[in-house]
């Protein structure tokens, strides 16, 4: 679901070679999501039926709730 999208990336932004898949030495961000009950709000709301979300190997959602003070995350940009 995820490889597919960052394999198109890779030829303008070559870090996207280490996104989109559990393998040692990527980047791995993981959601961990209820299939039954999830559901997009399309809203600025976090959508239902998410349990846990790590991002860098760090939660930002634990148990459903959001936790403030995290931002694990980096930018990347063409040419990275």
């Amino acid at each position: 679901m995820t490889r597919l999208q960052t394999a198109r990336l890779e030829p303008v932004a070559p870090a996207f070679k280490y996104k989109g898949r559990l393998q040692e030495g990527a980047d791995a961000d993981i959601t961990i999501f209820d299939p039954l009950t999830i559901i997009d709000k399309a809203t600025y709301q976090a959508s239902e039926g998410i349990h846990h979300v790590l991002v860098n190997g760090t939660s930002v959602v634990r148990d459903g709730e959001l936790i403030a003070d995290a931002f694990p995350g980096k930018r990347l940009s063409a040419g990275q």
